[in-house]
């Protein structure tokens, strides 16, 4: 049987990165997201990051397809690793999910990123947990949320420096999910370009990997933060932690985000 990610939540993040309907047919899911100008990036030259929204969605509703319909699948943690850059002419890339193992309390996946010539350029590793869904998802989104479609995700979401290796993320509709807090790829996507603009990557470093845990919800009502500190910086490899979190300083999600020189 194939069910439609229809009966799901469409938001900003899936329309500021064109992504497409979830197909899920047994313990495999499917969507298409587009890969353009707004990728680009002045620090990490391309936001590799932001493959994570489509992957969280993927694996996210894989869990929500075979789960009771008043729970809600929840990341723990992501892990992604990056082999390529997406190519930012507006090809259509294939994103899949695979189930690995699911139980009473939630779910492992996996998942991949292809572009037109079948290559993969991105993988995800998934934990979930089941929650009890505290309301029926938010409407679905449309293109009006779009100020200017194809300015970088940088710029859309907002993200500004305040002070030294701390970027702000002001409220907007382009970061959040159905239930109202920061989507998990989104948290992905800024804690990828905190480490960049932290060891000042010019367009000259690459991310290979994020790896972030989540430790509470994200409010997308109210401001977040993304503070970096840099752990290792070589000169062929930095190691960067990027800690998020809305007001009082607790942290949303922990990231380890991987650097190289290309």
């Amino acid at each position: 049987m194939t069910t439609s990610a229809s009966a799901f939540h469409l938001g900003g993040p899936e329309v500021m990165l064109r992504i497409g309907e979830v197909s899920v047919s047994g313990e495999r899911s499917e969507a298409h997201t587009e890969a353009g100008p707004w990728l680009a990036d002045p620090a990490a030259g391309v936001s590799r990051g932001a493959l994570a929204v489509s992957c969280d969605d993927v694996t996210g509703y894989l869990v929500a397809a075979g789960g009771p319909r008043h729970r809600w699948p929840v990341s723990l943690g992501i892990r992604m690793d990056f082999l390529a850059d997406p190519p930012l002419d507006g090809s259509s890339l294939h994103v899949s999910g695979e189930l690995v193992a699911r139980d009473d309390r939630g779910a492992m996946t996996t998942g991949a990123v292809l572009d037109p010539s079948g290559r993969t350029i991105a993988t995800i590793i998934q934990r979930s947990h089941l929650i009890d869904a505290p309301r029926t998802p938010g409407p679905r989104a449309s293109a009006r949320v779009l100020e200017i479609p194809d300015e970088p995700v940088r710029q859309q979401l907002g993200l500004v420096e305040v002070a030294p290796n701390v970027l702000s993320m002001a409220p907007t509709v382009l970061s959040a999910n159905g239930m109202g807090s920061v989507h998990g790829g989104i948290l992905v996507c800024a804690s990828e370009l905190a480490a960049a603009s932290c060891v000042r990557a010019a367009g000259d470093m690459r991310t290979t990997s994020v790896d972030i845990t989540y430790v509470r919800p994200c409010d997308a009502a109210e401001t977040a933060t993304f503070t970096s500190e840099v752990m290792h910086h070589g000169r062929s490899l930095s190691v960067v932690r990027v800690v998020a979190a809305n007001r009082g300083a607790k942290p949303a999600a922990i990231a380890t985000v991987v650097l190289q020189h290309i």
